[in-house]
C-alpha cells in the first residue's frame, strides 16, 4: 500500500493583526498568509499588503480579479466576512472561501479539518 503524502497549501487570512480574522474580505487591506502542511503544522510565510476592493457596498470587477490574482498561490482564504461576488470569484479560480471570524488558530484548524475530510474522496 502506499503510503499517504503529506499535504502542504497556503492559507490567506483577512486580518488586521495576523492573531484575529477580523477583516472583511472586501475591506481588507492586508492577508497573513499561512503554509499549513497537514501531517506538521502551520507557519506564517508573509503579510501581503492589498488594495481594498470594496467600494460602499460594490466592488470593480477589475479589483476583484486583480485581487484573487494576487491570492491565487493560496488554497484557502479566510476572512469573518466574504460576499457572494468574492466567494463566487475565488471559487472560479480554485480557491475555497471560509468565513469564520475568531482567531488564526481555530480558523486554520477548521480549514485542516475541511482539509482532511476532502481528502477522504
Amino acid at each position: 500500500m502506499a503510503e499517504k503524502k503529506s499535504s502542504i497549501y497556503k492559507v490567506a487570512v483577512a486580518s488586521t493583526d495576523g492573531e484575529n480574522v477580523d477583516q472583511h474580505y472586501g475591506r481588507t487591506d492586508r492577508f497573513y498568509v499561512y503554509r499549513v502542511d497537514d501531517d506538521v503544522g502551520y507557519d506564517f510565510v508573509e503579510m501581503r499588503k492589498v488594495q481594498s476592493v470594496c467600494m460602499g457596498g460594490s466592488h470593480s470587477v477589475s479589483k476583484m480579479m486583480e485581487s484573487v490574482l494576487g491570492l491565487s498561490d493560496c488554497r484557502y482564504v479566510v476572512a469573518s466576512r466574504i460576499g457572494d461576488g468574492a466567494s463566487s470569484c475565488l471559487r472560479r479560480h480554485g480557491i475555497v472561501a471560509v468565513e469564520s471570524p475568531g482567531t488564526v488558530d481555530d480558523a486554520i484548524l477548521k480549514v485542516w479539518k475541511y482539509n482532511q475530510i476532502q481528502n477522504l474522496f
